[in-house]
């Protein structure tokens, strides 16, 4: 097949889960003999790459912005255009309320080439202050009927999803629950000690966050909960990996200073090679995630095929990743108190982490992408019949 992937980002600009999903997958299903293009945003943040180039098999084009707004509202230049100037049999967009996913949904339904959308989140249901939750619902009324019903097929990343979305303009018999997953190799073998050193980590037990620095994810949670975990666990070490956004890094720093939490506190930026990311989960004791929404979490996973403990909230499709008290523990969303009392139950207990571990382990193999690769490949091929 000859399958066109439209995202917002992509390589060198891995920005979140979104990014990581669109390599991962279209690695994989290069690796199965497809023709997989991707077509994506040419600059991030002030940042450009190439134009055009091949990177593990993919065919990357960039594209610049006649209007860089937000992360989401983006007019690309020649998308339309891009998509159909080839034959594809597939053409699979990201993010039903933004711009290209509108654009390339169209070129689909004007060439007669099936389309899929996935949707990792519906927008409206993230915690927001006010004003910025309203915007979203008007763009989540406004996009969402210029996609989600246009669109061949719908992935959705869980369960709770399927009902907002037949509230925006969905249609029931085109949405379909894919899960999100992790590369094959996620379950191998990485160097902890190795990162440890490199970072100039010093004593234990580590307790991670990998994600943005952003305060829907709720690092800041864990930034609180840390005094109270070092009462029983005088050395242990927190550490913070994930790209920063509008400089919430600093503030997580500065309260970090305020509660005494150094030399203990280590903010480490993005670690985009993956070996050194694995490297990441493989040294830590217990990972956490506080979030206060998730589509699912491609952490959560990535932390679970190294064998590791999760510390998240009872939020978004979490539940439908990890079950409390079987993988991790699941605790109230800024429950400082309750995500303090959790980490440090799995700290003391280590044969009740060690079980942890070895369930989530074995629940991330069905999420695999080699598995979820060929379940995309049967909805692909759906696509293409029915168009």
């Amino acid at each position: 097949m000859k399958i066109a992937q439209v995202n917002v980002y992509f390589q060198p600009f891995m920005v979140g889960g979104a990014e990581w999903y669109v390599y991962n997958i279209s690695r994989e299903l290069v690796k199965r003999g497809h023709e997989v293009h991707v077509f994506t945003a040419a600059t991030c943040n002030g940042k450009g790459a190439p134009e055009s180039e091949i990177i593990d098999g993919i065919n990357v084009h960039r594209l610049q912005l006649k209007l860089d707004w937000s992360y989401r509202i983006k007019i690309w230049d020649g998308l339309s255009e891009a998509l159909g100037s080839q034959h594809f049999d597939v053409i699979h967009t990201y993010d039903y309320a933004q711009p290209h996913s509108v654009t390339a949904v169209r070129a689909g339904e004007e060439s007669r080439t099936g389309t899929v959308l996935t949707v990792f989140d519906v927008h409206s249901m993230i915690p927001r202050i006010w004003y910025k939750n309203l915007g979203m619902k008007v763009m989540d009324g406004y996009m969402a009927r210029r996609t989600l019903p246009v669109a061949s097929k719908v992935l959705v990343r869980a369960p709770n999803l399927v009902a907002p979305l037949l509230e925006i303009g969905g249609i029931a018999s085109k949405i379909r629950v894919t899960s999100s997953g992790v590369r094959d190799d996620s379950l191998g073998e990485f160097d902890g000690a190795g990162f440890r050193k490199r970072n100039g980590i010093e004593g234990g037990p580590i307790v991670l966050y990998m994600g943005r620095l952003n305060p829907l994810k709720g690092p800041q949670f864990l930034v609180e909960a840390a005094p109270h975990i070092l009462k029983r666990f005088p050395n242990a070490q927190f550490v913070f990996v994930g790209p920063d956004q509008s400089g919430y890094g600093e503030v997580l720093r500065l309260r970090a200073i305020k509660l005494g939490l150094r030399p203990g506190f280590h903010l480490l930026g993005p670690k985009y090679d993956f070996e050194e990311k694995m490297a990441a989960y493989a040294s830590c004791d217990v990972f956490s995630l506080p979030t206060s929404y998730e589509g699912t979490s491609q952490s959560i996973f990535e932390a679970m095929a190294q064998g590791k403990p999760v510390v998240s909230t009872s939020v978004g499709g979490v539940p439908y990743q990890m079950t409390d008290g079987v993988e991790g523990r699941l605790v109230p969303y800024a429950d400082v108190e309750e995500l303090a009392s959790a980490i440090i139950q799995l700290l003391e207990d280590k044969k009740l982490s060690i079980e942890m571990g070895i369930r989530g382990r074995a629940r991330v193999m069905s999420q695999r992408y080699s598995v979820l690769t060929s379940e995309l490949e049967k909805i692909y091929g759906e696509v293409m019949i029915t168009n």
